[in-house]
């Protein structure tokens, strides 16, 4: 059976709904643009999914809150209707294979895919799998796991295969000039580049810190890119790096990461699954803080990754963290023994045996 037509569903973060984009303009390039269909919950609204560029449905959905009843009981309503809806949609789009991305809005959509006899493919990005996409693994044909040690964790029976996480297009190291990526920021070349950002929900947390690791700081060499997530943050940071007499780029948001990540020679961020698939991507070593409320702690493993199987970065803990630790941290990758040392264990983790991407594996699905 040729791969005709692809149905993805994801929604909630951008650690969900990014990849999902990634995967859908690898599949347009090799179909066209009516191959691939984008349906989930809250996609109407969703500052991460760009409406533009897809094609879209949205169905209804609700988190199954256990613990209060009523809660309970509107879940369950909304997922049956979402059900129903979805039931309709992939009757009428007919696509040959669904691909989810976990979440609870993809809930309704996978089991009305399920009750079609439509093959469901799982993508799983963090190295703790969501309550979600943990118990749809035992309907699902094949699940594609971004860091290997998830397989054990899964409830299924169906085949787990490592993949590289979809990255957006354009997001390669060789795609991204990094002299155009520097004056982009308005920075440049003769020093060390920085990247400092928190991701869509940590980042006031590691604002306040460089706060106060900037007056300690030695400033000779470095510069930064900050995002903040917040407007009111960017200005109160712009002053700090003024005052530490460090060149700096300080914005509430970009939407131009690839720039970001080519410009940058260290970063200092959260764990999330996309954070790291970007920074082994563009071979940007790091100082990870992992967002402690995550659900299951999945920053926590995610960071280990890196840390230790990649070996190509720091990780330290936010609750204990102080000022004075992150600086002596930023200090240690600003000599280049560490940095290139970091470097190169990017460059050869990224070397192994080719591994199968997720767009390759929904065309073996075809084949099989």
């Amino acid at each position: 059976m040729a791969i005709k037509r692809v149905l993805i569903t994801a929604g909630g973060t951008g650690g969900h709904l990014y990849p999902a984009q990634g995967l859908a303009q690898q599949l347009i390039k090799k179909l066209d643009p009516s191959a691939v269909l984008f349906v989930a919950g809250g996609l109407n609204t969703s500052r991460y999914f760009d409406r533009t560029a897809f094609a879209f449905q949205e169905v209804a959905c609700h988190p199954l809150v256990t613990k209060n009843p009523i809660k309970f009981l509107k879940g369950l309503n909304c997922l049956v209707k979402g059900m129903m809806q979805s039931r309709q949609i992939l009757k009428n789009y007919q696509p040959d294979v669904v691909v989810g991305f976990g979440s609870y809005y993809t809930v309704s959509t996978l089991l009305a895919a399920k009750s079609l006899g439509i093959p469901i493919l799982l993508h799983e990005a963090n190295s703790i799998p969501g309550q979600a996409n943990q118990w749809l693994s035992k309907l699902a044909h094949t699940v594609a796991l971004h860091f290997p040690s998830t397989a054990s964790l899964m409830k299924g029976k169906a085949p787990c295969i490592e993949v590289g996480l979809p990255l957006r297009e354009g997001y390669s190291l060789e795609a991204v000039n990094k002299n155009e990526a520097l004056n982009y920021f308005q920075l440049g070349e003769e020093r060390q580049t920085w990247l400092v950002c928190g991701g869509s929900q940590g980042a006031r947390a590691i604002n306040d810190l460089m706060k106060q690791v900037l007056p300690i700081l030695n400033p000779q060499n470095i510069q930064v890119i900050h995002l903040t997530g917040d407007p009111q943050a960017s200005e109160e940071l712009k002053i700090c790096y003024a005052n530490a007499q460090i060149p700096a780029c300080v914005k509430p948001f970009e939407k131009r990461m690839d720039f970001a990540w080519r410009a940058a020679d260290a970063f200092v961020g959260r764990a999330g699954a996309s954070t790291i698939a970007e920074a082994m991507e563009f071979e940007v070593p790091g100082i990870l803080i992992p967002y402690p409320f995550a659900t299951h702690q999945h920053q926590e493993k995610n960071a280990d990754f890196l840390v230790e199987t990649v070996q190509a970065a720091y990780k330290t803990v936010e609750q204990t963290l102080t000022p004075q630790e992150l600086a002596l941290l930023i200090h240690s990758l600003t000599k280049t023994t560490q940095l290139d040392t970091f470097r190169t264990a990017l460059q050869q983790y990224k070397q192994r045996p080719h591994r199968i991407d997720l767009c390759q594996l929904i065309f073996k699905m075809g084949d099989s």
